[in-house]
């Protein structure tokens, strides 16, 4: 998809384009430490304001995240004392998580093309399913619902 030719080349956007909710926690990631580094509870603050509350990082899994994106190269770190209160972590991006920025952007709109071809290849798959079968769906033996053989 996108970038992506080979296994041994995909890019880590490829990589970790899965399903379930923790695949979004690196793009919502990045899409915060666009507008500005932060800490980690601020980070997940951001995305739940940028997208209105339908995103929202586990925090545990938002830190997991930030530690690998470290390790890559895409993000910085370093402890900061404020005042009162604990040491904390702030991130920002490096010129490599802006570039991941952007794989992650053509990824996830190519996802968002294929997703809207499968919806509609279901849609009328439905349609027609409905266009042809005038006794309507059927059991799993075959026969239409109350119609037993």
């Amino acid at each position: 998809m996108g970038d992506c030719s080979d296994n041994e080349s995909r890019k880590p956007c490829c990589r970790r384009r899965g399903g379930g909710g923790g695949a979004l926690v690196e793009p919502a990631a990045l899409a915060a430490l666009l507008y500005a580094g932060g800490y980690g509870y601020d980070l997940r603050r951001t995305i739940l304001e940028m997208s209105d509350g339908q995103v929202d990082a586990d925090v545990g899994g938002l830190y997991r995240t930030l530690r690998r994106m470290e390790e890559e190269g895409s993000v910085v770190s370093r402890w900061c004392e404020e005042g009162a209160g604990p040491r904390r972590r702030e991130y920002e991006l490096t010129v490599q998580g802006i570039e991941l920025a952007e794989q992650w952007t053509r990824a996830l709109r190519e996802r968002e093309r294929l997703d809207g071809l499968l919806a509609s290849m279901v849609e009328n798959g439905l349609a027609h399913l409905k266009e042809t079968r005038s006794d309507g769906p059927h059991n799993d033996t075959g026969a239409a619902p109350g119609k037993e053989g």
